[in-house]
């Protein structure tokens, strides 16, 4: 004869039972992504703007990004301006292993200018932010047609993302 007892005992082990197996099979196996081929030269950098040594839009900080292309082969990157007053978008040419960068007439994705950039180099641990984080560092000459004659020093740091940080 079962009891009150037995009840709950066996009501007790059947509710054990249930959840250990509900918990055990929602166990997913998440494949390992990985990172992408540009992923040490990616981020969102705070540069200034400077012709012929002069400092140009008031000295003020302005954003850029550097990010992966969709072919994610290591050889191309895009360098997108996001304040700088030129609103370009351009793929560059990347070399990993020196953490360079460069661009002759590349396409604009945002207008028909072309851009040239030269000595473009990324220099890891060799910033330092606003309050005094070390992150990378930014360097670029920049040509964009639709500004002829002028060539441009853009230079900067890697966004540390602290509030502190941030123009």
């Amino acid at each position: 004869m079962i009891t009150k007892m037995h009840k709950r005992y066996l009501t007790g082990l059947l509710l054990a039972a249930v959840s250990l197996f509900s918990f055990s099979s929602c166990k997913k196996e998440l494949p390992d992504v990985g990172g992408t081929q540009v992923q040490k030269m990616s981020g969102t950098w705070w540069v200034t703007l400077q012709l012929d040594g002069v400092l140009q839009n008031d000295g003020d900080h302005a954003k850029i990004n550097t990010f992966n292309t969709t072919a994610n082969d290591g050889k191309q990157m895009w360098i997108q301006d996001l304040g700088l007053g030129f609103d370009f978008q351009s793929k560059v040419n990347v070399s990993i292993a020196d953490f360079s960068f460069n661009a002759t007439d590349a396409a604009d994705a945002n207008s028909d200018a072309k851009l040239t950039i030269t000595n473009g180099k990324i220099f890891p641990g060799q910033g330092k932010s606003k309050a005094g984080h070390v992150t990378d560092s930014i360097y670029m000459e920049l040509q964009i047609s639709s500004d002829p004659g002028k060539k441009y020093v853009v230079a900067g740091i890697l966004r540390t993302k602290f509030d502190e940080d941030d123009y």
